[in-house]
């Protein structure tokens, strides 16, 4: 089967507003680009750790995947982004390897897209991928008209547009196992996991130095 979604926009549902105004902006810019929709789940609005089998299969029939990163985006309980954002890697590495060849075969799949905590933002990603900081949304809803926003959503759109057309036009189908795709088990992140999260604050110790 072909590529059927542009991209998967993958976030925790506490971003649920960062992250429908970010869909909206991208599909504005994106939707001059190509045809192929834009996937945004809202099943993960009920709680808990939601996951149904049109996800995945979802996921695996986009092009790219943005992830709408705050530090909250990998946690040690809530683990379906970090699982999201495991199978993305594993969709990226198969199909980087089958463009193998191509002028484009290094551009990543996966799109950063950091609102809340720069700082916090895994080194071991931020020293592969491009991401883009969009902290200057803190405050309502004037970030959607500012220039450096909408330039930048422009530059994700055109991105994603170019990745789809290298998928697209790949001899072997990207898709062609997307019917049985799956995302990985917690035990398959379980060793990875701890590397994504937010360091944890350094207490002195309540003995004082000693001497």
């Amino acid at each position: 089967m072909p590529i059927k979604y542009s991209c998967f926009i993958s976030y925790r549902s506490p971003s649920v507003e960062l992250a429908r105004e970010f869909h909206s902006t991208l599909n504005d810019h994106l939707s001059q680009y190509t045809t192929l929709p834009i996937y945004r789940d809202e099943t993960r609005l009920r709680g808990g750790d939601f996951f149904n089998r049109e996800l995945a299969i979802a996921l695996c029939e986009s092009a790219c995947m943005v992830m709408i990163y705050a530090p909250i985006y990998f946690d040690e309980f809530y683990t379906y982004c970090a699982r999201e954002f495991k199978a993305m890697e594993i969709l990226e590495a198969k199909r980087l390897r089958m463009l193998r060849g191509r002028k484009n075969d290094k551009h990543g799949l996966i799109i950063p897209v950091i609102y809340r905590g720069w700082k916090y933002f895994p080194s071991a990603l931020s020293s592969i991928r491009h991401s883009y900081n969009f902290e200057f949304s803190l405050c309502g809803k004037s970030y959607l008209k500012r220039k450096e926003y909408n330039e930048s959503i422009e530059k994700i759109a055109e991105y994603i547009f170019l990745r789809c057309n290298e998928l697209k036009a790949m001899d072997k189908d990207p898709c062609g196992e997307c019917g049985t795709f799956e995302l990985p088990a917690y035990d398959e992140i379980a060793s990875w996991l701890p590397s994504m999260l937010p360091p944890k604050p350094i207490f002195p110790s309540r003995w004082g130095r000693k001497s």
